[in-house]
C-alpha cells in the first residue's frame, strides 16, 4: 500500500468552476434591470459568496486523498463533514485518459480520466504530473510496445491550413469590396491579382454572404491549427494488452485502451478520405470515446491488422434495398424543400436574398446525397465470427467493426417495417455507445 496522496490545486478549481452561475446569475438578472445600485449590493453578495465558496473549495482539497492499496486497487477519499469514498479495482480499468492543456503544464499539472469497465461516467483527477504519469503505470501498464509513428501526417495539416490561410485572405478582401466604394484605378491595382473566380465572386457575391464566406474560413483555419496542433509529435504503440497514443504541441495528451475492453473499431469513410486513400480509425474502450483517431489507415496498408488482428471490414457488397424506407432521406430532405421554396420566393419579392440562401440549399442538397449513400450502402454482416456495420452519418460512412463479446441487439420495427419485412437494428456495447443500423432486412440477420 502507497502513501496517502494529495490532489493537485487545480482539483479545487475544478469544484470552483461548477457552482459560477450560483454567484454569476443574479448578477445577469440584476445587470439587466439597469439599477446600478442593486448592481452593487449584488456584486458584493456575489463577491462574498465566491470567497465562501473557495474557502470550501480549499478545505475539500486539504482533507481528501488518493492512495494504491496492496492489491494496486486505486482509493479516492473526499472529506468535507460527509465521507465519500470510491473504489477502482486495478483490472476494472478500460481506459485512461491524461490530459495536459497549456495553462496545466505551467502549472504542473495534468487531468486524467479513467473509465470503469461497463460504467458510463468517468473519474476525473487533477494531479502533479509525475503522480499522473506514475497512477497510469501502475493501472494500464505498458510493456514492450511496437510504436508508430505516423509520417507526412504534420506537412499535410500545414498544407491545408496555409491554403486556408489565402482563402480567407482573398475572401476578406471580396468583402472590403462589397463594404466599401474604392475608385477604380484603387480598386483595379487591389484586385488585380485575384483570381477568374474571386474576381466572379467580388462580382456576384452579395456583402452578408462574403462576410459569411470569410468567418467559416476562418473558423475552418482555426479548425486546422487546432487539429494540426494535436497531432504534432504523434506517436501510436501497440502491446499484446492494450493500444495506446500520445503527441501534442500545445496540448499534451496522451491515451491508453485495454484490449480486452475495446467496444468497436470504426474506420470512417468520407470523399476526402477517398480522394486522399487514408482513413481515420476510431477505437473505444468503455465509455471512452475519443475526440481523435486512434491513427491514420493508408488503404492497402497492413497497419490495420498490425493493430488490431482481430478486425474485420464490411465486405463491399450492397446490401439489400428492396422496399427500403425512405426515411433516410427525411433529415435533409426536408429543409432543402424549404430552401428551395424560400430561394424560388426570394427570387421575386427579395432578390438580394437568393445568393445567401442558395449556401444553405447547396449544404442540404449535398446532405441528401450523403443520405442516398447510406440508402444504398448501409447494413450489417458477419464476418468471420465478428459483427460488422456501415452506418451513415451526416458526410461519413461509418465501417464498424464489434469487438466486444458483452454486445446487446435490439429490433425495432413500425406496422410498415413489419410489412416490409424490415427492421432498425440499434448495437449496445458497455459503457452505453450505441450505433443504429437503419431499416435492415430481416433476410440479412439470419445470424441472430
Amino acid at each position: 500500500m502507497t502513501a496517502e496522496k494529495r490532489f493537485h490545486p487545480f482539483a479545487a478549481l475544478h469544484i470552483l468552476r461548477k457552482t459560477i452561475l450560483v454567484y454569476l446569475l443574479p448578477l445577469v438578472q440584476v445587470l439587466f434591470g439597469r439599477n446600478w445600485e442593486a448592481l452593487r449590493a449584488a456584486l458584493l453578495q456575489a463577491l462574498a459568496l465566491f470567497a465562501l465558496l473557495s474557502l470550501i473549495s480549499w478545505a475539500v482539497l486539504h482533507a481528501s486523498r488518493w492512495q494504491l492499496d496492496a492489491k494496486g486497487d486505486l482509493l479516492v477519499r473526499w472529506r468535507l463533514g460527509l465521507r465519500l469514498d470510491r473504489t477502482l479495482r486495478v483490472g476494472a480499468v478500460a481506459a485512461l485518459t491524461i490530459d495536459r492543456p497549456l495553462l496545466h503544464r505551467f502549472a504542473g499539472a495534468s487531468r486524467i480520466k479513467l473509465y470503469p469497465a461497463g460504467q458510463n461516467r468517468p473519474m476525473t483527477l487533477y494531479l502533479t504530473r509525475q503522480d499522473a504519469a506514475w497512477l497510469a503505470d501502475r493501472l494500464l501498464p505498458v510493456e514492450q510496445p511496437s510504436f508508430h509513428k505516423p509520417r507526412g501526417g504534420e506537412k499535410l495539416a500545414l498544407a491545408v491550413l496555409g491554403a486556408n490561410g489565402l482563402s480567407t485572405l482573398a475572401l476578406l478582401a471580396l468583402a472590403v469590396r462589397q463594404s466599401r466604394s474604392y475608385a477604380p484605378d484603387a480598386q483595379t491595382l487591389a484586385f488585380a491579382h485575384l483570381s477568374q473566380l474571386a474576381a466572379f465572386a467580388a462580382r456576384w457575391l452579395p456583402m452578408s454572404t462574403a462576410w459569411l464566406l470569410v468567418l467559416g474560413c476562418a473558423l475552418a483555419g482555426a479548425s486546422f491549427a487546432r487539429s494540426g496542433s494535436q497531432v504534432a509529435h504523434y506517436i501510436v504503440w501497440g502491446t499484446d494488452t492494450q493500444l495506446g497514443s500520445r503527441g501534442g504541441l500545445l496540448r499534451q495528451y496522451e491515451m491508453r485502451l485495454c484490449r480486452r475492453e475495446l467496444n468497436y473499431a470504426d474506420v470512417r469513410r468520407s470523399p476526402i478520405t477517398w480522394a486522399l486513400h487514408y482513413c481515420p480509425v476510431f477505437v473505444t474502450a468503455g465509455s471512452c470515446k475519443p475526440e481523435l483517431p486512434l491513427f491514420v489507415w493508408r488503404e492497402g496498408t497492413d497497419l490495420l491488422q498490425e493493430l488490431l488482428p482481430d478486425i474485420a471490414l464490411p465486405p463491399d457488397a450492397a446490401p439489400d434495398i428492396c422496399r427500403r424506407s425512405l426515411a433516410f432521406f427525411l433529415p435533409s430532405g426536408i429543409p432543402l424543400g424549404l430552401c428551395l421554396l424560400l430561394t424560388a420566393v426570394s427570387r421575386y419579392t427579395l432578390p438580394a436574398l437568393t445568393v445567401p440562401l442558395l449556401i444553405p440549399t447547396g449544404v442540404f442538397a449535398a446532405l441528401c446525397a450523403a443520405a442516398g449513400v447510406g440508402y444504398r450502402r448501409e447494413g450489417v454482416w458477419l464476418r468471420n465470427g465478428q459483427l460488422t456495420l456501415r452506418r451513415q452519418h451526416r458526410f461519413h460512412l461509418h465501417c464498424v467493426c464489434a469487438l466486444h463479446p458483452d454486445l446487446c441487439l435490439t429490433a425495432a420495427q413500425s406496422p410498415w417495417a413489419v410489412a416490409a419485412q424490415r427492421t432498425n437494428l440499434t448495437l449496445s456495447f458497455p459503457g452505453r455507445l450505441r450505433f443504429k443500423v437503419r431499416s435492415v432486412a430481416w433476410s440479412e440477420l439470419k445470424f441472430m
